[in-house]
């Protein structure tokens, strides 16, 4: 039976994609599937598979748990611990981020409204 093929890792899109990229490459050195190293750190296939396509984050407790069992050096808990660092010194590009400008756009019509119901005869 043949495997799924592996999907295309882009290591330099962030430290994150690095970080999964770096874990994919250790496996496969060390010959394990995401199976059997899911089963040596005690975590699910899938949840090993997103960290390695940077679709989820990953642990520093796992990531300390692949290094023992991939023999790393702790390579990977000190790339989680960077993923951190690039994390926390990205701007952010959320929702709350621009949260002030909304509230300003609304006082702004809020504004024009009570002055509209102000000059409306009675």
């Amino acid at each position: 039976m043949m495997g799924q093929r592996p999907a295309e890792l882009r290591p330099h899109a962030s430290a994150r994609h690095f970080l999964g990229a770096e874990l994919r490459c250790w496996r496969q050195q060390r010959g394990l599937s995401l199976a059997r190293l899911a089963a040596l750190v005690y975590v699910s296939p899938d949840l090993l598979g997103k960290i390695e396509k940077a679709e989820r984050k990953a642990s520093l407790d796992l990531m300390n748990r692949c290094d023992e069992v991939l023999g790393t050096g702790g390579a990977l808990a000190r790339l989680r611990r960077f993923v951190d660092h690039q994390t926390a010194a990205q701007p952010r590009t959320d929702a709350s981020a621009t949260m002030p400008t909304r509230f300003r756009v609304v006082t702004e019509i809020v504004a024009v409204s009570s002055v509209d119901s102000d000059t409306t005869p009675r």
